[in-house]
C-alpha cells in the first residue's frame, strides 16, 4: 500500500470540509449584509434569499454524493491494489492464502460474466480473454503470476459497512475485528460512544450505513425529507477520515504480516535490547544489512516495520555491512522495542 493513496484519500475529504466551510461563508456573507445599500451586495443577498431552500437540498445531494464517492473509490482502489501487490510478497502462487486462491477463481468467473453480460460501465475497458489469461497462468502455476484485481472490487455501489466486511474476507482480512483493535480508530470510537463500544454491534458504524441509505435515495430520485444542515456533515466527515485510515492501516498491516513470512526471516538468536528499547543486538550471519532496511517487529499479532537508524558491530559503526559469518550486530530501531517481540530481518539480497 502506498502512502500517496492515504493522503488523497484525507485530501478529499479537506476538500469537502473547505466546500462546507465556503457555503457556512457565503451564508454568514449574506446575513450580515441584508440591508446592505450597496448593489451587487444587495443583489447576492436577494439571490441566496430566494434560491435559499434549492440552495440547501443542491448543497446536502453535493456533499451526500461526494463523501459516498470517496468511500467508495478508495475501498476499491485499495482493495485491488493490495490484490496487485500480493505476487511481490509471495511469488509462489501455491503459498497464497487457499481462501484467495478459492475466491480469486469464483471471483474471476463472476467477472468474466459481468463482462459478457455488459451489466457494468466500469468493466468496459476489461476483456475477458485477458481475464481468462491470468487465471490460466495461475491455475498452471507458472511464475510470475498476476491475479484479476478488477475481480475483487466490490461491485455493487451500496457499500454499507457489512458489505465492505464481506469485501474484506474474500482478501483473507478480518477487518471487523481489526477495526475495533486500532489504536487511534479505537481512541475515537470510545471518545464517541464510550468505552462499551464491544456491546454496540453494528451501531458503530450507523454513520457508514446512514450515508450509504441517503446516497441511494438521491440516485434513485426519492424525495428527501430529513436534510442535513451542512454543518452536521463535520460527524460523517470526521468519522469517514478514521474509518478509511483505520482500513488502509490494516491492509498495510497484513501485507507486512506477508513479509515476515516470505521475504523476511525470523530473528532467532537475541542477544538482548538496550538504551530503552531502541537497541536490537542479535546474531546474524549470510545477510547484508543497511542503514535504512527495515525490521519487522510482531507483538499481539500485530505487524510494523521499524527503520534501522544505525548498525554497530564491535562498537563501530556502520551504514551497510555484508556479514557472511555469524557475527553479533545491533542495531539502532529508535524505540519501542521489548523483549516479548518477535523480529524479522530480510532474506539476504532480497529486494523489497
Amino acid at each position: 500500500m502506498q502512502d500517496i493513496s492515504l493522503q488523497n484519500f484525507k485530501d478529499d475529504i479537506c476538500n469537502i470540509k473547505e466546500y462546507i466551510n465556503h457555503i457556512n461563508l457565503v451564508n454568514k456573507i449574506e446575513i450580515s449584509n441584508r440591508d446592505s445599500n450597496i448593489e451587487p451586495l444587495k443583489e447576492f443577498c436577494q439571490h441566496i434569499h430566494r434560491f435559499s431552500q434549492d440552495k440547501r437540498i443542491f448543497e446536502y445531494k453535493a456533499i451526500v454524493i461526494s463523501l459516498y464517492g470517496i468511500l467508495e473509490t478508495y475501498i476499491n482502489y485499495w482493495v485491488q491494489e493490495h490484490i496487485e501487490l500480493l505476487p511481490r510478497l509471495i511469488s509462489n502462487y501455491n503459498k497464497l492464502p487457499e481462501k484467495i486462491k478459492k475466491n480469486h477463481f469464483d471471483l474471476s468467473i463472476r467477472l468474466i460474466s459481468f463482462i459478457s453480460e455488459n451489466r457494468f460501465s466500469k468493466y468496459e475497458h476489461l476483456q475477458k480473454e485477458d481475464i481468462l489469461i491470468k487465471l490460466s497462468s495461475c491455475l498452471k502455476k507458472t511464475s510470475p503470476y498476476t491475479l484479476n484485481s478488477e475481480a475483487f472490487a466490490p461491485f455493487s455501489g451500496n457499500l454499507k459497512h457489512q458489505k465492505i466486511m464481506d469485501a474484506f474476507k474474500c482478501l483473507d482480512i478480518d477487518l471487523s475485528g481489526s477495526l475495533k483493535t486500532n489504536p487511534a480508530f479505537k481512541d475515537f470510537l470510545v471518545k464517541k460512544y464510550g468505552h462499551n463500544i464491544d456491546n454496540r454491534g453494528k451501531e458503530l458504524f450507523s454513520i457508514i450505513d446512514d450515508l450509504v441509505t441517503r446516497r441511494n435515495d438521491i440516485s434513485h430520485g426519492i424525495h428527501v425529507d430529513n436534510i442535513l444542515n451542512v454543518t452536521e456533515f463535520y460527524d460523517y466527515l470526521e468519522f469517514l477520515e478514521y474509518y478509511g485510515k483505520a482500513i488502509f492501516e490494516t491492509i498495510r498491516e497484513k501485507e507486512i504480516e506477508y513479509e515476515s513470512r516470505h521475504l523476511f526471516e525470523k530473528i532467532d538468536n537475541i542477544k538482548g535490547i538496550f538504551k530503552q528499547g531502541s537497541i536490537l543486538c542479535f546474531e546474524v550471519e549470510n545477510n547484508d544489512i543497511k542503514v535504512g532496511d527495515y525490521i519487522i517487529v510482531e507483538a499481539n499479532n500485530r505487524f510494523i516495520k521499524k527503520p534501522i537508524l544505525n548498525i554497530e558491530i564491535n562498537k563501530k559503526s556502520f551504514k551497510n555491512k555484508d556479514i557472511s559469518v555469524k557475527t553479533d550486530v545491533g542495531v539502532d530501531l529508535g524505540n519501542g522495542i521489548t523483549k516479548n517481540q518477535v523480529f524479522y530481518i530480510k532474506k539476504y539480497n532480497q529486494k523489497i
